[in-house]
């Protein structure tokens, strides 16, 4: 059913973003804002929650187009 996918969808949208704060926080915490891998580590986290929204509603499209419920 479509409320399972959109369901699956976003708890794994929110595991992935709690995990990529827990990583950028922990970078904050261990280098501060002034190093430059601290930038670079958020950079990355903002392109891959990017990546994976984009996967995830790739995904919820594929199951939507044949589960949807205009086709029972």
């Amino acid at each position: 059913m479509m409320l399972d996918m959109t369901g699956w969808a976003l708890v794994t949208w929110l595991k992935v973003t709690a995990l990529l704060v827990a990583i950028v926080t922990g970078a904050w915490w261990f280098l501060g804002t002034q190093h430059g891998a601290f930038w670079l580590i958020v950079v990355g986290a903002v392109l891959a929650e990017g990546w994976t929204v984009r996967q995830l509603a790739r995904e919820w499209g594929h199951e939507a187009r044949f589960q949807w419920w205009w086709l029972r």
